[in-house]
């Protein structure tokens, strides 16, 4: 039997059978051209927010104090100095205008010469308040063991690095304009972060060494002699380490947000940066902001706080320099995403209950003191005061190890009830603190800084801290609303495994023919062993123009000989 399938090559033209030219394909354009260019436009969007947001703390940062002689608001500030302030600020905004986001979509726009150009217009901003941070180093280390007041580093320059540092970021081009947390590979930037957190962290220990001892010190030097220290002295050494360890702890748990690379450290970094710039504006346009902090938050080298300026400033500086990748960038909804908001809900409430032990610690030795030296104060008060902290605390902390457990509903609940509590605590704070009583002889206040409170445990930092917790309850929601997302896929699939299972099999009816054994037997009739019944054997004559099988050379290799070319040569008649 001879055959020929469609696979071996035909020899002739086989009848029955037309040769089909293949169909023409139509060439479509990628399916999700659309949707790249409006991921490209929604985050050109959020660079141009990023912008904006940067011109908007410059031109506030004008209208803020940046120490205690200087800024708008403060008598006798310097005229030179609101020219320069006003010369790198507006270099800073043209960094943004000529340089900007808006223009990435343009074909001339090329992104290493916008980096450059955006860096070099905000060194001198920068430079400026590296300037005032200098200063205030220098009056601290001059003025230290005496009673006047260093000049401090006020919300001026907290919105202003703030500002400038948006503006001098590029826009994140190639890799690092990916997904996040996917590509978040660490920049110059990052780095820039991580030396800023290392650098506070040094100050504030610095800076707290220095104020316990010049305090000791006087605590020590006693005209009378050692018969003549006693109370007073104890009291004040007390409250110099007590004050000074909280003020510690507080900007060095904040401070290693600021050294790490994940992305829940980043949001922390900016949700705090956030509340401190607000808090930094509210302390000094609010009619209370003087009772809330004495110095309205620009001098904390105080006898009532420890540390200086090194956390306002650098919170500021971190937020400025996390936001552009952490906020801006383009976010995915898997459970890491998830996970990192739930993990920034655990840093801030982390910092919240370290502060509220620590207000307890302040207020329970504040008490012991004005029991020692007959001060005059509320027991009641001073019982309340602490109470909401403690319970400020310890609703912090159950919350902190129970995040994981709870409902998202209840976590929201919870954490809008430490908002509330946050804000609730710097209320109490200013009512029930004890105070001094006016008198006609009473000097008059300083048109900046002082209040007549006998204790000032409540501070700008409370504020941050209210700020702080609303970011927390804004981090609960986001972190509700994906988990919510992925429960509803997750019973999606089971909906659709289970619509798969429950669904009728269809079966298709196949004809199926009798087994082997079943089929009748012909049985063909045999004579007897040994007999010559057989008929005898018929030769079949060939057929004409029947097929033939060519069967080669029966050699030992068993190849089939090729046939040589012949030359046709025509007969000749």
């Amino acid at each position: 039997m001879v055959s020929q399938s469609s696979d071996e090559t035909p020899t002739g033209p086989i009848r029955g059978q037309t040769q089909q030219a293949p169909a023409p394909r139509i060439i479509r354009p990628h399916a999700t051209g659309g949707a790249a260019t409006a991921a490209a436009g929604t985050k050109r969007y959020r660079h141009v927010v990023g912008d904006l947001t940067a011109v908007a703390l410059l031109v506030l940062a004008v209208f803020l104090p940046w120490n205690l002689y200087f800024g708008f608001g403060i008598p006798d500030s310097s005229t030179i100095l609101f020219g320069v302030l006003i010369a790198v600020t507006v270099l800073a905004v043209v960094a943004v205008v000529v340089a900007g986001s808006w223009r990435s979509a343009g074909a001339r726009f090329n992104p290493a010469r916008a980096a450059r150009l955006r860096l070099a217009l905000n060194v001198p901003y920068l430079l400026l308040v590296l300037a005032f941070v200098v200063f205030d180093a220098y009056e601290t280390v001059r003025f230290g063991g005496t009673v006047n007041v260093p000049g401090g580093v006020g919300p001026g320059a907290w919105a202003g690095i703030a500002g400038s540092l948006l503006s001098a970021q590029a826009v994140p081009t190639g890799a690092l304009a990916g997904p996040v947390p996917a590509g978040d590979e660490s920049t110059g930037w990052h780095r820039s972060a991580r030396v800023i957190g290392s650098l506070s962290m040094l100050a504030a220990v610095l800076s707290f060494g220095f104020n316990l001892y010049w305090r000791v010190r006087y605590a020590l030097q006693s005209t009378g002699g050692a018969e003549e220290f006693g109370k007073q002295n104890i009291a004040v050494i007390a409250t110099a380490v007590v004050y000074g360890a909280v003020a510690l702890i507080a900007v060095l748990v904040a401070a290693r947000w600021l050294l790490r690379s994940a992305r829940e450290s980043r949001l922390t970094t900016v949700a705090l940066g956030a509340s401190t710039l607000a808090a930094g504006v509210l302390v000094w346009f609010l009619p209370a902001g003087r009772d809330i902090d004495a110095f309205h938050g620009i001098a904390q080298n105080t006898s009532t706080a420890g540390v200086g300026f090194e956390g306002y400033l650098a919170w500021a500086a971190g937020a400025a320099l996390f936001a552009p990748r952490a906020l801006f960038g383009r976010r995915n909804a898997s459970p890491t995403e998830e996970s990192a908001w739930r993990a920034t809900t655990r840093n801030g409430l982390l910092l919240i209950a370290v502060w509220s032990v620590g207000s307890v610690a302040m207020r329970i030795t504040d008490l012991v003191v004005g029991v020692i030296l007959n001060y005059p104060f509320s027991r009641y008060s001073s019982i309340v005061l602490a109470a909401f902290d403690l319970a400020t605390a310890v609703l912090a902390i159950w919350l902190r190890r129970r995040l994981a457990t709870l409902s998202a509903r209840m976590v929201t609940s919870l954490c809008g009830l430490v908002a509330t509590l946050s804000v609730a605590r710097v209320v109490v704070g200013l009512e029930l603190a004890p105070r001094f009583e006016n008198s006609p002889n009473s000097p008059a206040l300083h048109p900046v800084y002082g209040n007549n409170l006998a204790q000032q445990i409540t501070s700008t930092f409370d504020v941050t801290l209210c700020g702080l917790a609303l970011g927390i309850l804004v981090a609960a929601i986001v972190t509700g609303h994906l988990s919510g997302r992925r429960l509803a896929r997750r019973a999606a699939r089971r909906r659709a495994a289970a619509a798969n299972a429950a669904a009728p099999t269809t079966r298709v009816p196949v004809g199926q023919g009798a087994g082997p054994s079943a089929a009748a037997t012909t049985r063909i009739p045999a004579g007897v062993p040994g007999g010559d019944n057989e008929p005898p054997t018929t030769e079949i004559p060939p057929l004409a123009n029947a097929p033939r099988i060519f069967r080669g050379d029966d050699s030992g290799t068993r190849q089939i000989p090729a046939q040589k070319p012949q030359i046709y040569r025509p007969p000749q008649g």
